[in-house]
């Protein structure tokens, strides 16, 4: 008997989850691979890292317009099946105290190699360099077309290295017909990986929709000329974000203050939630709080010690609270001088350079491009497709990871739904 052709657009996290599944499952499985090698996106995750997964519970921690399908997806394959399914092919993992799991290496090429070693060991086909043009299905399966793309050489010269591609040799028309097909080529963020939207109208050439995919997991743009005098600046901070003056999301963590605006754990868990608002064309406001560790009552007794401290100097007064760029920029906004005497200036004056340090108000002008995000949100929509992640418009034409309309904070999240929906996906596709 035949084995079931399996053709995967996409030879990422998801994608080779998807091939390992179906080849388990008895298929013969193609990935088709547009870079020129597979899996160069999961090198980059987790600082180098690679943080696979995360043993938290899930609720709250993902985006996309059917939260309900994204958990059953992920609860069919979860945290402990997942980490599971890397010991059987040679990984062993390590949790943190936040849930967060990595490899005991901590390196994220680790991960990447147990799964290129475990295509490579199942007989799955690679092929790299393979630029997908078209899908044509027919009744029963259909056909992928591609063009074969020039090799690129790289070349070691004085100043490092350079690509160089062979002059000789001409992108090649070529096709594959498939019984069932997989997309997993990813959104558009982090298109140096791979990563650059091209599935996305693949995906509409099958009739699907799509939702507007936008930049997550980002830094923010701010208005102000004021940023660089504060850029490179860390601080342990609340954020407050506000949509039209109402707050939908608090977060706390370490911010990274920039020369355009914030970055940092913190800003990456809501920065979906700005760029989706800033393409509705809604006001954004973050509300930055420098003094977690005073309290109300203790930030009153600050103000209240204004005279018993009149001898020294606000930078003097501040230096034991904040970073001395944010003491500079709250005065700034306060129109005092750090070299100005608290006995010298007014209490109000005082309470003011305090206060903006607890509330301090930034308004969010745009997101960083695809290029600076970890993930995009939008995607084809879950709506449009199965429990097992088929095409509701297309029969035997699947999807997984990042292409859909899911994504996640940080911590894991996103490659958990790389692994579940690619499982999902490649049991689908192998089925009989």
């Amino acid at each position: 008997m035949n084995k079931k052709n399996v053709v995967i657009i996409g030879g990422g996290a998801a994608g080779m989850m998807a091939a390992i599944t179906a080849s388990k499952e008895g298929a013969a499985v193609t990935i088709l691979e547009h870079k020129d090698r597979v899996g160069k996106k999961i090198l980059m995750t987790g600082n180098g890292k690679c943080n696979l997964t995360n043993m938290s519970d899930i609720q709250g921690k993902y985006y996309g317009e059917d939260i309900a399908k994204i958990e059953a997806c992920i609860k069919s394959f979860d945290a402990k099946a997942t980490r599971s399914f890397f010991q059987e092919i040679g990984l062993y993992t390590k949790e943190k105290r936040d849930g967060g799991v990595y490899p005991v290496s901590e390196q994220a090429s680790s991960v990447l190699d147990v799964l290129r070693l475990t295509c490579e060991h199942m007989q799955i086909r690679m092929i790299t360099n393979a630029d997908v043009t078209a899908i044509v299905p027919a009744k029963q399966g259909g056909i992928v077309e591609y063009f074969l793309l020039p090799e690129v050489e790289k070349v070691q010269g004085k100043k490092g290295k350079k690509e160089i591609t062979k002059p000789q040799v001409q992108p090649i028309r070529k096709s594959m017909e498939y019984d069932a097909l997989i997309i997993a080529t990813g959104g558009q963020a982090a298109s140096v990986a791979g990563s650059d939207g091209s599935g996305y109208a693949l995906a509409r050439s099958l009739g699907h929709s799509l939702i507007k995919p936008l930049p997550a997991l980002v830094q923010l743009r701010c208005e102000g000329d004021y940023f660089k005098s504060v850029s490179g600046v860390r601080a342990q901070a609340k954020l407050c974000l506000y949509i039209d003056g109402v707050q939908c999301f608090e977060e706390e963590g370490e911010l990274q203050l920039t020369d355009y605006g914030i970055s940092g754990i913190p800003v990456f868990q809501f920065s979906r939630i700005a760029a989706r608002a800033l393409h509705e064309k809604k006001r954004c406001e973050v509300s930055i709080d420098f003094m977690t560790f005073l309290s109300e009552e203790a930030l009153q007794e600050l103000i209240e010690a204004k005279e018993r401290f009149a001898y020294k100097t606000l930078e003097e007064m501040l230096s034991g609270l904040v970073n001395k760029k944010i003491a500079a920029l709250v005065c700034r906004f306060g129109k005092v001088s750090l070299a100005d005497k608290l006995g010298d200036i007014s209490k109000k004056e005082w309470e003011k350079c305090l206060c903006l340090l607890k509330e301090f108000k930034v308004v969010v002008s745009a997101t960083n491009p695809f290029e600076n995000a970890q993930v995009c949100c939008g995607g084809v929509p879950l709506s449009e497709v199965s429990d097992d992640m088929e095409s509701l418009l297309q029969e035997n034409v699947f999807f997984a990871g990042e292409i859909l309309d899911c994504d996640g904070i940080c911590g894991g999240y996103n490659l958990q739904w790389a692994w579940s929906s690619g499982r999902c996906a490649g049991l689908g596709a192998a089925r009989e």
